[in-house]
């Protein structure tokens, strides 16, 4: 992660510089653990108190200097979602409206990612983890089980 510079500091009467600080160190300590969308980080540093303004300012700040980027989230999210437990584009994105990602950043990587080798393997570790609980035991069962995982028919047919 590049070096932060405060090159934004809000009007306020007291302290404003320093509450910038603050606000950008809350930040950066959530940035470490792992990547945010601007909407997250938004929420967890409102519940914190800061202000509207001020959260705003350190937010766009980041954006511009890399330190928090849309993109880099959603691959990140996919990831990580889908080591755990895979599932389709459809779900994917759907998830990913509730955590309130941009749509067009979310369309444009989901794009990339899902390719038909990577849908493939997905759909293969989905299958397995279905039988393999004994959630499903026709063929039937098991469709409608990856389609609940937001498989398309074309993307479970690809393994057929």
């Amino acid at each position: 992660m590049k070096e932060i510079t405060c090159n934004r500091e809000p009007s306020s009467k007291e302290g404003g510089s320093s509450l910038f600080i603050k606000c950008q160190n809350q930040a950066l300590v959530y940035l470490g653990i792992r990547e945010h969308n601007r909407k997250e980080l938004f929420t967890k540093l409102r519940t914190k108190g800061y202000e509207v303004d001020l959260i705003d300012s350190v937010l766009d700040s980041f954006i511009e200097d890399g330190s928090l980027s849309e993109e880099r989230y959603v691959r990140s999210f996919v990831r990580s979602s889908n080591k755990r437990h895979p599932e389709g584009r459809l779900v994917m994105a759907r998830r990913l409206a509730a955590k309130g990602a941009d749509k067009e950043v979310c369309e444009a990587v989901l794009s990339e990612v899902y390719t038909e080798q990577y849908t493939r393997s997905l759909v293969c570790q989905a299958r397995e983890t279905v039988e393999r609980k004994g959630k499903a035991r026709t063929e039937e069962e098991i469709r409608f089980c990856l389609k609940k995982l937001g498989f398309s028919n074309k993307d479970i047919s690809l393994n057929d």
